[in-house]
């Protein structure tokens, strides 16, 4: 028998658990990327980043991901105390099996949705023993009803090839227009 996975929204003590699976996470989709570039998750179109070498490649070959698990800590600890960032949990057996948080971004307005404040979808992650059972999912149905309970008509997220099944499945759609320049 499985147990049952509980759901709460994080508090500022969660945030080294947050971090820390946010390292997780990119840790993880870095080992499944052959070669640390952004190559891979390209739309290999016309108009591609492929075609212009200074997009292919991240800034830093080799990151340092317990330097990304302290500056996501920085950011949790401002955010999830002003608001801008919601987190949950989930737990089984009281031990946190997964997260995933959504911070509000300011942006420009679009002809569909004419605020500037988007949600930005980030830090998903499910411990590899749960993966499967729909922690993720459920995770993702308490921020989306945040994000829609406070008005945000857009979601935006960077999606992990692992994750583009997930959310599909919650109405999210593949835009091709996004680029991304390395300064």
């Amino acid at each position: 028998m499985v147990a049952e996975i509980m759901y709460r929204c994080a508090v500022v003590s969660d945030i080294p658990l947050l971090a820390g699976h946010h390292r997780l996470m990119f840790e993880e989709m870095r080992a499944v990327e052959s070669d640390n570039t952004l190559k891979d998750s390209c739309c290999s179109g016309p108009d591609c980043c492929v075609s212009f070498p200074s997009l292919m490649e991240s800034p830093d070959p080799s990151p340092d991901f317990k330097q990304l698990e302290a500056v996501q800590r920085s950011k949790l600890e401002q955010q999830l105390t002003d608001g801008s960032c919601v987190a949950w949990i989930g737990e089984c057996r009281g031990e946190p099996v997964a997260s995933g948080a959504i911070s509000v971004i300011k942006t420009v307005p679009v002809p569909e949705d004419l605020s500037f404040e988007v949600g930005f979808l980030h830090s998903v992650y499910t411990i590899k023993s749960m993966r499967g059972r729909g922690v993720a999912s459920t995770i993702l149905d308490h921020l989306l009803a945040h994000c829609r309970g406070n008005g945000l008509k857009r979601v935006q997220l960077s999606a992990s090839e692992a994750g583009r099944a997930i959310y599909g499945n919650k109405g999210f759609r593949k835009m091709d227009e996004a680029m991304v320049c390395w300064l």
